[in-house]
């Protein structure tokens, strides 16, 4: 496993205790981190990836809720909506990840934690992202 794929991981276990059970951010990283004992840039690439996503909820759950078919944000399960969040963060505000990878973890993730239909809804989703981020760079600018 990548430190980076590591730093995904603990990012979507901590937004998922986060929001499930309401504890404490900074002690959920420290014992996450206890736990996982990633390297220094695995720590430091979750504690960015959690950064952007409580910094910039609002955006990335905008973006999100454009995307969704049929679904609201807040009736998605926790893990698929911590999935989305993390993998829309990194599309929006990390110029170093390219969005495919972006798309591409998160779905690998959701395989591995989601339930059967998670990779092919998590994927659909961030492909409207991405189509949606890809038009607007080849808009002219005015």
């Amino acid at each position: 496993m990548t430190q980076r794929r590591l730093a995904r991981e603990a990012a979507l276990e901590t937004l998922y205790r986060l929001e499930l059970v309401g504890d404490e951010p900074d002690e959920t990283i420290d014992e996450i981190l206890a736990r996982k004992n990633p390297t220094s840039e695995a720590e430091e690439y979750l504690r960015r990836l959690l950064q952007a996503v409580q910094s910039n909820r609002e955006e990335i759950d905008r973006m999100l809720s454009r995307h969704l078919r049929r679904w609201r944000l807040e009736r998605l399960r926790y893990l698929d909506r911590g999935i989305l969040r993390v993998a829309c963060a990194e599309m929006l505000f990390f110029e170093d990840v390219p969005p495919k990878v972006s798309i591409n973890e998160a779905v690998d993730i959701s395989r591995k934690f989601g339930d059967d239909d998670s990779g092919r809804f998590v994927n659909g989703v961030l492909d409207g992202i991405y189509r949606e981020l890809l038009s607007e760079k080849q808009e002219p600018a005015e």
